[in-house]
């Protein structure tokens, strides 16, 4: 069994057992992220606890915050029941087919990936919202699905399928804070 959560949009988790699913839930709050996640986790592992090999962490695009809620949880999940951790790009959990997905970044941004039978080939980009390129070449064709939510069991999938080991968070803006310039002056009156 495959454990997969996901906190890019939203918050996700799902149980895949071979090609069936076993659990899944959705919470579309983008900002309650640790509020959801626990009692998804405590619904997805009960009754299965000892039976999951891997879980997968959808590693982004997506909100600093939000992300790190996710793959922290994952992190945490993985090492309490002694199994592997794979990070894949969320993209991946919109569509088991070939798409180009896209997804809302905010500030009137949107990520957007390529993703071919369900794994991302290419990607992911970063676009203002109403200037997303179509893909070209061999992808020129194929439909875009603008998502609004990440199926943690589409994810699971694609870490089963084999699709390609993302390391590290995927953020596609620089840090909005800045390290400080050194000490503020302080005046008194």
């Amino acid at each position: 069994m495959i454990l997969a959560i996901d906190t890019s949009l939203g918050t996700a988790v799902a149980v895949v057992d071979g090609d069936a699913v076993v659990f899944r839930e959705h919470a579309a709050d983008t900002r309650r992220h640790a509020e959801h996640l626990g009692g998804m986790l405590s619904r997805a592992l009960e009754g299965r606890r000892d039976r999951i090999e891997l879980v997968v962490a959808g590693m982004g695009p997506g909100a600093f915050t939000g992300l790190r809620v996710g793959i922290a949880a994952a992190r945490a999940v993985a090492l309490g029941l002694g199994v592997p951790c794979r990070g894949i790009a969320s993209h991946a959990g919109v569509t088991d087919g070939t798409a180009q997905v896209t997804t809302d970044v905010r500030r009137r941004e949107r990520a957007w990936s390529v993703v071919v039978d369900g794994a991302v080939a290419d990607g992911p980009h970063l676009a203002p919202a109403d200037a997303v390129p179509s893909p070209t070449g061999e992808h020129a064709l194929v439909p875009r699905i603008d998502a609004d939510a990440i199926d943690a069991a589409l994810l699971a999938g694609a870490a089963a399928r084999g699709a390609r080991e993302v390391q590290q968070a995927l953020y596609l803006r620089d840090a909005d804070a800045t390290p400080s310039t050194g000490p503020k002056r302080v005046s008194q009156r």
